[in-house]
């Protein structure tokens, strides 16, 4: 499905959970970029849009993503998949996030999301954390290079993050983690986010 390319200042006050009123004020003084269509309606493009909830620290609707990194996020935990999801929509960096709760789930989501970062929670119940790994690198062909594994897990031991780096991940990150350890697992692999 083809992606809106402009939105009514009804819509764009949604994604900015504010009232259309706010909006139309917002575009008298000139904070946000609007056209008018032949019959008088004020209209907002997608690119302004974007930017102007960058610019204000608005969080990006997932309906605003115009592609970007895709992530997978692997693991029972409901709070971690919020909280890579805010830090990510923060970021200046465009990302597509998806979740998965289990083994299952991660499969079908490697296959049909094809994400080119995967967090994985290496302790998942239910899973074998080095056969997953090999069915993501497999999936992606050229022996993985297409997609980094970033192993999750509740220990601190030096020798589960070795095990996660054995199995394939490109790093592990102890749990809980906070936005800067998001920001530096995400260097290390190469993808910017400020």
């Amino acid at each position: 499905m083809e992606q809106k390319q402009s939105f009514s200042t009804s819509e764009v006050a949604q994604f900015c959970h504010v009232t259309p009123d706010t909006i139309r004020k917002w575009a008298e003084a000139d904070r946000i970029k609007v056209f008018k269509t032949p019959g008088g309606h004020r209209r907002i493009r997608l690119d302004d849009l974007v930017s102007f909830m960058r610019e204000n620290d608005i969080p990006l609707n997932a309906d605003l993503r115009t592609g970007g990194t895709k992530i997978l996020v692997v693991d029972e935990d409901p709070s971690l998949f919020a909280i890579v999801k805010r830090f990510l929509e923060r970021s200046n960096t465009s990302f597509e996030v998806e979740t998965a709760s289990s083994g299952f789930e991660a499969g079908h989501q490697i296959g049909v999301f094809a994400p080119k970062v995967v967090f994985l929670d290496i302790g998942l119940s239910g899973i074998d954390a080095a056969e997953v790994c090999r069915f993501i690198k497999a999936a992606h062909g050229n022996n993985g290079s297409e997609v980094h594994i970033i192993a999750t897990t509740d220990s601190n031991s030096e020798e589960v993050a070795q095990h996660a780096k054995d199995i394939g991940a490109s790093f592990c990150l102890q749990k809980p983690f906070n936005p800067d350890d998001l920001r530096r697992a995400l260097a290390l692999i190469g993808i910017e986010t400020d």
